[in-house]
């Protein structure tokens, strides 16, 4: 019987517009990848709310522009 380890990678998949972002995305903010906790957004749409939490475990906010983009990251599988 062979022995496989598998490993999780958080992997970049593509550039979205806080409108299609959802809780519990991964994320890169400034230079680092973070889990969404919560994402809300000013009364007329134009600046979204990030709220997610650093490697500190204190809860940080975002604010970015419904036209920014935002790299979006996904754990994929791999073996070693």
């Amino acid at each position: 019987m062979s022995a496989t380890m598998k490993t999780m990678e958080l992997t970049y998949v593509d550039l979205l517009t806080p409108g299609q972002l959802m809780i519990n995305d991964f994320i890169e903010i400034e230079n680092e990848v973070v889990e969404i906790l919560e994402i809300e957004t000013d009364a007329l749409g134009d600046n979204y709310f990030i709220i997610y939490r650093n490697d500190y475990g204190e809860k940080e906010i975002a604010t970015v522009e419904y036209h920014d983009t935002v790299k979006l990251y996904v754990y994929i599988d791999s073996d070693e």
